[in-house]
């Protein structure tokens, strides 16, 4: 083996990390390297005691003359997978069951082996399994419930196993969920009159309904047409540019006379304040006079109100009789908004920024009564009316259909140096 090279120690600044790869730290690794092998193969050697490193041969026997026969020695390369009797065996887990012996001579008479148990139990499993299957091929599930009643019947689980294999189960429902948002029906009777051939009292009951929803709406137009279209003159009645010369000048040809006389009435109507004289002004003695009286005119004000409070002391049974008549009142309008709340709560709510509008009454005019279901023309439309329905029970806000947006054809343009050559 090649003798080692000692490297030469250069003088290196150890304050910073990149000094640190010029030191020598070969002595250091060949002792780590040392101790390491020792553990290996039996723990360190400072640590074993002088018993286990060093013995005193009792062998008293005298050494015989014959020569014996030399066994080969084993290799050192098989020297690390022979085992080390110095080294202590793996801790055994100290809470292990005893296990019970499975030979079924060695139990008591009569009982079995927890793998005959098991298997039993496995087996009856199996067969209460195959019975329930051929009982559901036999006697498919049938709905024994109105479809479409209004009473809530009970949704059919699927297969037992199934859902205890997969882990699937029904998700929770929220507690609202089947409370009802209105008490009207989903699918309101329409009125009598509606009918193809309805009474005649029927038909006209609904035609005066249908005329109350219109005469509301031409109230309404009319109301918005005096607010606004009314109070702007039209097109022919509009002032034109000779008008609103006429109306400019009007009073600039009449005698300077007049105009003189006007103008001195009228700075004749003016009023000035009048002007203060000294003798007007108060003297020191009227000033100190005049603050005595402001000074006592409040001290009087306090003791008023210093004396009020103590009387209150004796208005106990009087302000005993506005408290309870205070909370008789709070009582009341508890009363009030509560009986409010419950008469208002199956009523359409405002849920979104728009009002619900009732829908227009479906009607048939007296003279478009046909008297016949064949040749009866339908009115309204029955996608809006379920639309409407939602609406009006409150599941749904109003809403309106959102605008189309107009999208445009994008312009070309043909640059200079790119025009196309026309022959």
């Amino acid at each position: 083996m090649a003798e080692k090279i000692k490297r030469k120690n250069r003088k290196v600044g150890k304050n910073r990390k990149k000094g640190w790869r010029s030191i020598d730290i070969t002595d250091i690794e060949e002792h780590l390297e040392d101790e390491r092998l020792q553990e290996r193969t039996g723990g360190l050697v400072e640590q074993k005691p002088d018993e286990k490193l060093y013995f005193v041969d009792k062998d008293t026997k005298k050494p015989s003359t014959k020569k014996r026969k030399r066994e080969p020695k084993p290799l050192k390369c098989f020297a690390i997978l022979e085992p080390d009797p110095n080294i202590k065996p793996a801790r055994l887990a100290h809470n292990k069951k005893k296990q019970v012996s499975k030979d079924p001579s060695k139990l008591p008479e009569g009982r079995k082996t927890l793998k005959q148990r098991m298997a039993e139990k496995q087996r009856l499993a199996a067969k209460i399994s195959l019975v329930k299957r051929v009982k559901r091929s036999r006697n498919p599930i049938r709905a024994t419930y109105d479809l479409w009643g209004d009473e809530e019947t009970a949704v059919v689980e699927g297969d037992e196993h199934y859902m205890k294999v997969t882990r699937k189960r029904r998700v929770n429902v929220p507690t609202h969920h089947h409370n009802k948002t209105s008490k009207i029906t989903a699918v309101e009777v329409p009125h009598p009159g509606a009918s193809y051939n309805p009474a005649y009292d029927d038909h006209q009951n609904l035609l005066q309904s249908a005329n109350v929803v219109e005469v509301k709406k031409l109230r309404q137009e009319r109301r918005l047409y005096n607010a606004l279209d009314a109070k702007f003159p039209k097109s022919d009645e509009a002032p034109t540019q000779k008008t609103w010369l006429e109306e400019m000048s009007a009073g600039l040809n009449e005698e300077e006379g007049e105009g003189r006389v006007s103008l001195h009435n009228q700075d004749d109507r003016i009023s000035f304040n009048p002007a203060v004289s000294r003798d007007d002004q108060k003297t020191e003695k009227q000033q100190k006079k005049k603050l005595k009286v402001e000074k006592e005119l409040k001290t009087g004000i306090k003791k008023k109100e210093r004396k009020h409070r103590e009387n209150e002391v004796f208005r106990i049974n009087s302000l005993k009789k506005q408290l309870r008549n205070r909370e008789k009142q709070i009582e009341e309008n508890i009363n009030r908004r509560k009986k409010l709340k419950e008469e208002t709560a199956w009523k359409t709510k405002k849920l979104g920024k728009m009002k619900y509008q009732n829908p227009e009454v479906e009607l048939k005019l007296s003279e478009e009564l046909v008297g016949s279901l064949r040749e009866l023309k339908p009115e309204g439309n029955l996608l809006m009316d379920r639309f409407k329905s939602l609406q009006k029970r409150n599941v749904i806000e109003p809403r309106i259909r959102a605008k189309r947006k107009d999208r445009y054809k994008k312009k070309t343009f043909e640059k200079k140096g790119h025009k196309q050559i026309v022959v």
